[in-house]
């Protein structure tokens, strides 16, 4: 009597099929993702000393945002709602006063002569336990009250949405009437209280 031998399956085919399929799924799946930022990085400066310039503290917006995410605005405690209203407040170039940036008559192309923030700017410090959902809201908070400035100004001055004026109003308005300026460290422990 003959033995038989159990019959055998191809699996090269299979193989193909798995890698077909994972190709697949890997084209038409989105990775989506709610939050995220959109920042145009500022252009390179050669050879400048980082210990060249000093900026003075009311200069400087201070937000710092600890392990249970509680926010410290300017040295008092303040919920993301009020981020926004509060960092626009003080980078408005028409608010005057030693709470505010100090201010300088600066010749502009197209603007003129006028009273701007040379050296304001943000400094945002979180601490290591900080929820990535506070970290980014707080980015967009920043980031839109420095765009309803450039908006104020754009519309005030020739009638038009900072967005959709010519490339030389938005060049003076966002690199030198109000430019983007948000400066973070490394992240620490900020605080260990509630």
């Amino acid at each position: 009597m003959a033995v038989r031998k159990p019959p055998t399956l191809n699996g090269t085919q299979t193989a193909d099929m798995a890698f077909i399929l994972v190709c697949f799924f890997m084209m038409v799946t989105t990775m989506g993702s709610e939050f995220g930022l959109i920042r145009q990085l500022p252009p390179w400066i050669e050879n400048q000393d980082p210990g060249e310039e000093k900026i003075n503290r009311r200069n400087v917006f201070v937000v710092a945002i600890n392990q249970h995410n509680n926010m410290l605005v300017q040295d008092a405690y303040r919920s993301i709602t009020d981020l926004r209203s509060m960092a626009k407040d003080f980078f408005d170039i028409n608010n005057t006063g030693d709470d505010y940036p100090e201010k300088e008559a600066t010749e502009l192309p197209i603007v003129g002569t006028i009273y701007i923030n040379k050296t304001a700017l943000v400094s945002l410090q979180n601490d290591r336990g900080t929820s990535y959902r506070i970290y980014i809201q707080a980015q967009n908070e920043l980031a839109a009250a420095i765009n309803e400035l450039r908006d104020e100004f754009c519309m005030q001055r020739w009638g038009t949405k900072y967005e959709d004026s010519t490339p030389e109003q938005q060049e003076v308005v966002g690199r030198q009437i109000y430019p983007m300026a948000i400066s973070e460290a490394e992240p620490k422990n900020v605080s260990r209280t509630n």
